[in-house]
């Protein structure tokens, strides 16, 4: 894998001092960090609405049903 390799090389060079390759090796780093929070924000949103449902879809869905319970047992008690 070529970016792997790059990001080898970039931390090889940077733990022997390399103030340039160290920089390289921060960005690499900040836009891993960037693809992993993308995908998280990602699942915890609509998950691709295509699959089962993200972390807010659930949410949603388990208030709805504790709101129609409610509702419900409200009609009841009239």
């Amino acid at each position: 894998m070529a970016e792997q390799h790059i990001e080898n090389v970039c931390e090889d060079r940077a733990r022997k001092g390399d103030g340039s390759f160290a920089i390289a090796f921060a960005i690499l780093q900040l836009a891993r960090a960037q693809e992993r929070t993308a995908t998280a924000l990602n699942r915890l949103g609509f998950n691709g609405a295509i699959e089962k449902m993200g972390g807010l879809e659930a949410v949603a869905h388990e208030m709805r049903k504790a709101g129609e319970a409610i509702a419900d047992a409200l009609q009841d008690a009239r």
